[in-house]
């Protein structure tokens, strides 16, 4: 059967997961294919599967921890607009997990192919170290509980 080169319409999906701490401080991770920018455990959701299975996924893939996250948690959504020739816009989906115990975090086994540090951040250390799209959508005001944020980030010319 021939492979088809078909892309359809629409938007790439990513999920990601807000961890903290009981200081309330970040988890963030260090891809190992990149130099300086660092971001939330997460990627991209596969076909077939929910964005809050692929956040399930994607934190015991990178990290080896088993998070309980429902429907509920979701935190916020973003459309992003591409920024690059080739690159599509995205919708990209974020949860709040749980928070973690010095338990957890000693249980934490990266996936090197994918990872080579994390650490925790501060709300103000993760407005220089996040991108900052992605900082925004977790240092915004805070919300109640069941509540959702939806934002848009657009190119500097829209």
């Amino acid at each position: 059967m021939a492979v088809s080169s078909y892309r359809a319409p629409g938007h790439p999906v990513t999920a990601s997961v807000l961890l903290t701490d009981s200081a309330s401080r970040v988890l963030i991770v260090h891809p190992a294919h990149r130099t300086a920018e660092r971001h939330l455990p997460g990627g991209i959701v596969e076909d077939g599967e929910s964005p809050v299975d692929a956040a399930r996924r994607e934190v015991r893939e990178e990290l080896g921890l088993i998070v309980d996250l429902r429907h509920g948690d979701l935190f916020a959504v973003e459309w992003v607009q591409a920024r690059r020739p080739g690159r599509r816009s995205r919708f990209a989906f974020v949860f709040a997990g749980p928070v973690l115990a010095a338990t957890d975090t000693a249980r934490i086994s990266l996936q090197r192919t994918e990872l080579d540090a994390w650490r925790w951040a501060t709300r103000e250390e993760v407005k220089t170290l996040l991108h900052p799209a992605v900082a925004a959508r977790i240092v915004a005001p805070l919300q109640l509980p069941g509540t959702v944020t939806y934002l848009e980030t657009r190119g500097p010319e829209s």
